[in-house]
C-alpha cells in the first residue's frame, strides 16, 4: 500500500513539473505558484509586451495573490487545464501579476474594470488588452465552461482573440474610450471647497443610512470590517456626543468579536464575512485587516471599557505574532484553503469534537455545553457536517486548549512569506497603541519598527517588500511611506524619542521627491493616489494625517500649509461624500477642530490617561518645562502645574462645537 501511494505521489509530482514557465525565477510566492502551469506565463515587463507586438497577439493579464481562494479555483479549473492552456498560449501572451507585489498595477486595472462594469472588481482580475495596453475586456473569476448564463474560458478565449484580429478598429475605439474615462477619473481636479465641522454630521447621516441596525456593519450581504469608517464614527461621537455614532461602533465590534469572522479558537480576524450576521467568514487572514482592527478595538476599549475588546486585542496580537512573525517582522497573509479545501483547518465536525473532548478529560455535560456555546452543531453551518465556531456563550479555557490541539489534525494554511513594508508598519503602529493596554507589547513593537527601517530602507531609498530572509528589491509605493511614517510618529508618541520624529520627517521628504509631481501625489509611477479606503486606509489620506502630525510636533507652519493645500486639492470629494472617504474626512475634521499637543517633561507617562480624554486629536511632545502646556499649532491656550488641569481644559474645547446646534438623535 505504501509503495502504491509513493508511486502515485511521484507520478503527481512528475506531472506537475512537466511544465515550467518564466515565473519560476520570480520572487513572488504567488507567481511561483503558477510556475508549473501549462500556461506560458510571463511576468509583467518589456519582454512580454515586446513578444505581444512581435507576434501580434493580445495580452491575457491575470492579477491575483497567493492566499486568494477564487484565484486558486481559477488556477485549478483553467490554468492547470491542458485544453484551456493551449487556447491561452495559441491566442495570447499571458502575463501574471501579484497584486501585493504591484499594488499600483492592481489599482489601475481595478479602475479599468470598475469603469467597464460600473461596479467594483476583485480577484482574480482578468484584463484582455492589445500589445500597446489598450483594454477591451475585463472580468473577475471566469469558469472554464459556459453555465448559468455566464460564458466560460473555452468560449471567450477564441472569441476575444478573433475580435482583436478581425475588428481592430472596434477594439481600439472601445479600449481608448475606456482609457480616456480612466485617465479622467484618476487625474480629475476639483475646485477647493470649505470644509468645517458640519462634515461630522453629514458623514454620520450617511453612515447611519448604510448601517445594519440588526447585525452591525454596513450593508446587508457580504461584509468587510470597514475599520476606517468605525474610526471616523468614534471621532464623530467625541465631537457631537450623538449616540448613533457610538452605536455604529459597538454593535459592529461586538458582532464581529462574537461572529465567525473572528477565529474563536486561536484569535485574529478573517478578511470578510459572506453572511450578513458575520457568521460565515472567507478564511484568509490578512496582516493589514488585523492591524486595523487591533487599532480600532484598542481605541474602542478606552472609550467604552468593554472587557471583550481588550480580550480581542490581546488574542489577535499574540496570534499574529505567533503565526505571521518572522525574526521581528511579519509575513503578509495566510490562505483561505488547506490542501485545496476552503477553510478546512478552521472547521469542526460535531461528532469528532465531542469524541475528542470526552477522550481528553471533559465530561459529557462540559463538552456539550462548550459545543453549544461555540455554535458547533450536528447539522453544521458550513458545507454539511462542518461548523464555523461563533461565540454564543462563555467557553472554559481548558476546552479551548483542547480544540487548539485538535486543529493540529490538519496542517495550518499556506502563509505568504512576503514582508511588506506598509502592512508591517500598520501592524507595528497598532501594537504600539495596544501597548497602552499591554505594556509588554511596547518594546516588542519598537524592536520590530527599528528592524523594519533597517531592512527596508537602504541607499537612501525605501523598498516595498522583501521575501523573508532576503534583501528587498521592489521600490516603495506611497502606502509604504505613509504607513511607515505613521508608525514612526506613534513610536514618538509612546517614547518621546526624537529620533523617530526625525526619521519620519526624512521619509516624508523622500516620499515627496519620488511621488509628488506637478502638485499631485502619486501612489506609484504614473498612478495618481486616491482617497479610497478600499481594503485598508488610503495611503494619501494617511499621509495627510502624517503631515499634520509632523507639522504640529515640529511646529512647522510651512509643512502645515502644505498639508492643508494637499487636503484642499481633494476637498470637493470629501465634502460630497465624507462617509466614502473616512480617513480623509478625519483629516479634514482635524483641520476644522484643530490638533492639540500636550507638552511636559514627563508627558509620555500620561499616555493611557490621554487616550481616554474626550477630544479626538491629541498628541504629546516632550518639553523641558515646569508643569504642562496644551497648545495648538500656532498658540498655547493652557499652562498648569498639574496634568489634571490641562486634561479638563482639553475636554472643554468641544463644548463650543456642541452649543452651535448639534441635534442629538436616539440611537435605537
Amino acid at each position: 500500500m505504501f509503495r502504491k501511494l509513493l508511486l502515485l505521489c511521484i507520478v503527481w509530482i512528475a506531472c506537475a513539473m512537466a511544465h515550467t514557465n518564466a515565473l519560476i525565477d520570480e520572487e513572488s510566492p504567488y507567481l511561483r505558484q503558477h510556475a508549473h502551469n501549462p500556461v506560458d506565463w510571463l511576468p509583467w515587463g518589456e519582454e512580454a509586451f515586446a513578444k505581444a507586438k512581435r507576434e501580434n497577439k493580445p495580452i491575457f493579464l491575470s492579477i491575483g495573490y497567493s492566499t486568494c481562494h477564487w484565484c486558486h479555483v481559477m488556477e485549478r479549473e483553467s490554468f492547470e487545464d491542458e485544453e484551456i492552456a493551449k487556447l491561452i498560449n495559441r491566442y495570447y501572451v499571458p502575463i501574471k501579476v501579484d497584486k501585493e507585489e504591484r499594488p499600483d498595477l492592481d489599482k489601475y486595472y481595478q479602475s479599468v474594470y470598475a469603469l467597464m462594469h460600473r461596479r467594483s472588481g476583485g480577484w482574480p482580475l482578468t484584463i484582455i488588452m492589445t500589445p500597446d495596453k489598450i483594454p477591451y475586456f475585463s472580468a473577475t473569476y471566469i469558469p472554464p465552461e459556459d453555465g448559468y448564463g455566464v460564458k466560460g474560458m473555452k468560449t471567450i478565449l477564441p472569441k476575444l482573440a478573433k475580435l482583436y484580429h478581425e475588428h481592430p478598429e472596434q477594439v481600439q475605439r472601445r479600449g481608448k474610450a475606456v482609457l480616456r474615462l480612466v485617465e479622467r477619473y484618476l487625474h480629475a481636479r476639483f475646485d477647493p471647497v470649505k470644509l468645517d465641522t458640519a462634515l461630522a454630521k453629514k458623514a454620520l447621516e450617511a453612515l447611519w443610512q448604510r448601517f445594519d441596525r440588526r447585525y452591525g456593519g454596513f450593508g446587508t450581504s457580504v461584509k468587510f470590517p470597514e475599520a476606517a469608517a468605525l474610526d471616523l464614527a468614534m471621532d464623530i461621537f467625541l465631537i457631537t456626543k450623538d449616540p448613533r455614532a457610538l452605536t455604529l461602533v459597538t454593535k459592529t465590534l461586538d458582532a464581529m468579536a462574537k461572529g465567525g469572522i473572528y477565529d474563536q479558537i486561536e484569535g485574529a480576524f478573517f478578511r470578510y464575512s459572506t453572511a450578513r450576521d458575520w457568521s460565515m467568514p472567507h478564511f484568509e487572514k490578512m496582516l493589514y485587516t488585523n492591524a486595523e482592527l487591533v487599532r480600532i478595538y484598542t481605541r474602542a476599549y478606552f472609550m467604552t471599557k468593554k472587557p471583550l475588546y481588550k480580550e480581542v486585542v490581546a488574542q489577535t496580537v499574540r496570534q499574529i505574532d505567533s503565526r505571521f512573525g518572522y525574526e521581528g517582522l511579519y509575513k503578509s497573509a495566510s490562505d483561505a484553503d488547506t490542501a485545496g479545501e476552503e477553510g478546512r483547518y478552521f472547521l469542526f465536525a460535531y461528532d469528532e469534537v465531542l469524541e475528542y473532548l470526552l477522550k481528553n478529560g471533559a465530561s459529557k455535560k462540559e463538552a456539550e455545553r462548550a459545543l453549544l456555546a461555540l455554535g458547533i452543531t450536528p447539522d453544521g453551518s458550513f458545507d454539511g457536517e462542518f461548523s464555523v465556531p461563533v461565540r454564543k456563550g462563555d467557553v472554559d479555557e481548558k476546552i479551548l486548549t483542547l480544540l487548539k490541539k485538535l486543529r493540529k489534525r490538519v496542517a495550518y494554511p499556506f502563509i505568504d512569506s512576503k514582508i511588506i513594508t506598509a502592512w508591517n508598519a500598520l501592524f507595528i503602529d497598532a501594537k504600539l497603541r495596544a501597548s497602552l493596554l499591554f505594556p509588554e507589547f511596547r518594546d516588542e513593537a519598537l524592536r520590530s519598527l527599528d528592524k523594519l527601517v533597517a531592512t527596508m530602507h537602504a541607499d537612501g531609498r525605501l523598498y516595498h517588500q522583501a521575501l523573508a530572509g532576503k534583501k528587498p528589491k521592489k521600490e516603495a509605493f506611497l502606502e509604504d511611506y505613509a504607513f511607515l511614517i505613521q508608525a514612526l510618529l506613534q513610536a514618538y508618541e509612546v517614547t518621546c524619542d526624537a529620533r523617530y520624529l526625525e526619521t519620519a520627517a526624512k521619509l516624508l521628504e523622500e516620499a515627496k521627491r519620488h511621488l509628488y509631481k506637478d502638485g499631485r501625489w502619486y501612489f506609484g509611477p504614473g498612478v495618481p493616489a486616491d482617497l479610497s479606503d478600499s481594503y485598508y486606509a488610503s495611503a494619501l489620506a494617511t499621509l495627510y494625517h502624517d503631515m499634520l502630525t509632523l507639522a504640529l510636533l515640529r511646529e512647522d507652519l510651512k509643512l502645515f500649509a502644505f498639508a492643508k493645500r494637499s487636503i484642499d486639492d481633494k476637498s470637493a470629494l470629501i465634502a460630497a461624500s465624507p462617509d466614502r472617504y473616512p480617513t480623509a474626512t478625519r483629516a479634514a475634521l482635524r483641520l476644522a477642530l484643530g490638533d492639540v499637543v500636550l507638552k511636559g517633561r514627563d508627558i509620555e507617562t500620561y499616555a493611557a490617561q490621554i487616550a481616554q480624554l474626550r477630544y479626538p486629536y491629541l498628541y504629546v511632545k516632550k518639553a523641558a518645562i515646569s508643569g504642562y502646556m496644551a497648545c495648538k499649532i500656532d498658540l498655547c491656550f493652557q499652562e498648569a502645574k498639574e496634568f489634571a488641569t490641562i486634561a479638563r481644559s482639553v475636554e472643554r474645547l468641544l463644548d463650543r462645537e456642541r452649543k452651535i446646534g448639534w441635534k442629538v438623535h436616539d440611537a435605537r
